[in-house]
């Protein structure tokens, strides 16, 4: 991991040069005639900002492009609307927000036309309190403070109707609704009971919190749990604390993944798709909590966003996709 966090500050330096000297549009030549891409993560610290960075020295290793982590903040939203403005070419998602976009809903006023390469790991959704609070159910929530998803943020706006089924409302709680470093700071400096946000297995935020304080997840009963997984259909119930010293509690968890747009030139995404599914010892060298989970034997995995056609024509190559 610390190999390629090295590489992510290098390309972040490189990129700074590239940039300030001028800013090279896809597909132009960089270095001994290699071609610059750019992946959309998020901010340092996460597992998504960990997946950019081995992804991208993956890529440059082992291909002629030179790929740089953009380690800026903003989940599916920001990600594909980067990729809509030629900012980036691939990026990191989850799949409420990228099927919204995908169809056009909210907060889309028009489809976007994004694809996916293949999912990785899941993510799993956690509602984290301090250990001995007096809050055990959703229900208890009602007049507490909750650091939670940004405004528009499609995972957000699920979590916000599975409180209102429990009685939680912005009415009648206080909920700030902010970035995930700045709600899980305001948890650990007690500033908020609760904080709701997409954390999961080997999360760097997830040991931090527990690090600084004792803390439980609240579980969700199994009727709410049913109506919600009715509602938001790319969601399945997990058992989830063990990993972390933290008493299992049933939280929610959906399939991350690499996502890009349809614009994205078949033979890239059959290269960039090869280069991830042939270095199975890297990955796990570099990210070793998370890639136990990828299902190798599923990599659409039921997502509801199309397969790129050049990472469907390696999978049926390699006989992964029948």
């Amino acid at each position: 991991m610390k190999k390629v966090l090295m590489f992510a500050l290098v390309l972040i330096l490189t990129a700074g040069m590239v940039f300030a000297g001028g800013s090279k549009e896809k597909g132009e030549g960089g270095e001994g005639g290699k071609q610059f891409i750019v992946i959309k993560s998020s901010s340092i610290g996460g597992s998504w900002y960990a997946c950019g960075a081995a992804y991208a020295k993956l890529i440059t290793d082992n291909t002629n492009f030179i790929a740089m982590n953009s380690a800026s903040p903003g989940l599916t939203n920001e990600s594909i609307k980067t990729m809509a403005e030629g900012k980036a070419q691939l990026a990191l998602g989850e799949p409420l927000g990228a099927y919204a976009a995908l169809k056009g809903n909210a907060p889309w006023d028009k489809p976007q036309n994004v694809r996916i390469l293949f999912g990785i790991w899941p993510g799993v959704f956690n509602i984290v309190v301090n250990a001995d609070s007096n809050i055990n159910t959703l229900a208890d929530l009602k007049g507490k403070s909750i650091a939670t998803f940004v405004e528009g943020e499609p995972d957000g706006m699920a979590f916000m109707d599975l409180l209102s089924w429990a009685g939680v409302n912005e009415q009648n709680s206080r909920v700030y609704r902010i970035m995930k470093n700045d709600a899980t700071r305001m948890f650990i400096d007690g500033q908020a009971d609760c904080l709701i946000y997409a954390f999961g297995h080997g999360h760097s935020k997830l040991k931090e919190i527990c690090t600084a304080r004792k803390i439980k997840f609240v579980p969700t009963d199994d009727v709410l749990a049913k109506k919600f997984i009715e509602k938001y259909p790319y969601y399945s119930s997990t058992q989830f604390g063990s990993e972390f010293n933290v008493p299992d509690a049933q939280q929610f968890q959906s399939t991350y993944f690499i996502m890009c747009l349809d614009s994205l030139p078949e033979d890239q995404a059959y290269e960039f798709t090869k280069v991830w599914w042939e270095n199975w010892d890297f990955l796990q060298e570099a990210m070793p909590s998370n890639v136990p989970w990828i299902n190798r034997d599923d990599p659409q995995g039921g997502l509801p966003i199309p397969m790129h056609p050049g990472a469907l024509k390696y999978f049926k190559e390699k006989g992964i996709i029948k």
